[in-house]
């Protein structure tokens, strides 16, 4: 290839409505220098922290200007100098810290993590945000035993969707909470053992659910009164997992359950878990949830795909409510 070509990007210079501060850009984009992979992107989503971390609003934020995108996937074209375990035509996950809606990209080889041939490049373009969340806190947090329940609100989200069949998966049986009554059968075909929509006596029924056998593990993403639900609904020293607020409600929790029950209530945030933990075991946690998607234990819904052309388009598409599946950029 030539020493330099330019790269489309969907770039933001200042923070806001993303909508709004988005725009196509060219980039220059150099050949691989030593040690480094040229990477050209095929598939990107649009996720709800991709959209706060343009508005600034997100844990942390880019250093100005960016590009979008923190997830995605792309392959090899060409490789520097010094470079082993990759070849061109791989498949490989590229840093999302240098934004994923672009594309493509020189980039380290020590940054990317090299992905199996088996998995198709749309899943694998989702295969680092929801899933891992999903994965985490269903395993670093409470040691299920099989059959075990689990309980979450916010079921039919990305992450809800991975907690439902990475439980089935793992033999571990979930109480699915929703706000829409017209999401419980699709979500009991893809795996929910109970599904049902929240009121103030859902915790009552829990009970009856599962023959008295309480859950030990129970995941938040809405807050509010949601949140309080949950921790009713724990048994002897549960423990309640806060990813989100859906509701921008603060966490609403009674005292008795928490006092009598000894329960606790913990945060997580994968972004941290990533900045804490060794390559090796993410790794190897990207290896299993492969092996969950390649046999098609593990599958993320996809709504609609466009262009990066239409990045505006997409990212409306993403803020849109009742979605069916994630928004997809192509990047090819």
């Amino acid at each position: 290839m030539a020493a330099m070509q330019t790269t489309l990007t969907a770039r933001y210079t200042a923070n806001g409505n993303p909508v709004a501060v988005i725009e196509l850009a060219e980039e220059q984009l150099t050949a691989p220098a030593d040690g480094q992979l040229l990477v050209k992107m095929l598939f990107a989503p649009v996720n709800p922290s991709d959209i706060n971390m343009v508005e600034g609003t997100y844990g942390v934020k880019a250093a100005l200007p960016a590009v979008g995108g923190n997830e995605g996937v792309g392959r090899v074209v060409a490789t520097g100098g010094n470079v082993s375990g990759y070849a061109v035509g791989d498949l490989v996950k590229p840093p999302g810290a240098r934004g994923t809606w672009r594309q493509a990209l020189t980039v380290p080889a020590a940054e990317c993590v090299k992905l199996p041939a088996s998995l198709t490049a749309e899943q694998a373009a989702m295969l680092y945000v929801n899933p891992p969340t999903a994965w985490r806190m269903l395993h670093d947090f409470v040691t299920l035993a099989d059959g075990e329940w689990l309980i979450q609100n916010a079921a039919n989200s990305a992450v809800g969707r991975c907690v439902i069949q990475i439980a089935r998966a793992l033999d571990w049986r979930t109480i699915n909470l929703v706000r829409r009554a017209d999401v419980v059968s699709e979500l009991e075909q893809l795996g929910g053992d109970i599904v049902s929509v929240e009121t103030p006596d859902t915790f009552k029924q829990i009970k009856t659910w599962t023959g008295g056998n309480f859950p030990r593990l129970a995941l938040n993403a809405v807050g509010g009164d949601s949140a309080g639900t949950l921790s009713k609904s724990l048994g002897a020293g549960g423990q309640l997992i806060t990813y989100g607020g859906m509701s921008k409600q603060p966490i609403k929790l009674a005292t008795g359950p928490l006092i009598f029950k000894d329960l606790s209530y913990r945060g997580f945030w994968m972004t941290r878990w990533y900045a804490t933990h060794p390559a090796v075991e993410r790794d190897e946690m990207y290896a299993q949830l492969a092996k969950l998607f390649v046999t098609s234990q593990l599958k993320i819904a996809v709504e609609k795909t466009y262009p990066l052309t239409e990045v505006k388009t997409a990212i409306a598409s993403a803020l849109q409510e009742n979605r069916s599946g994630k928004i997809l950029l192509d990047l090819r």
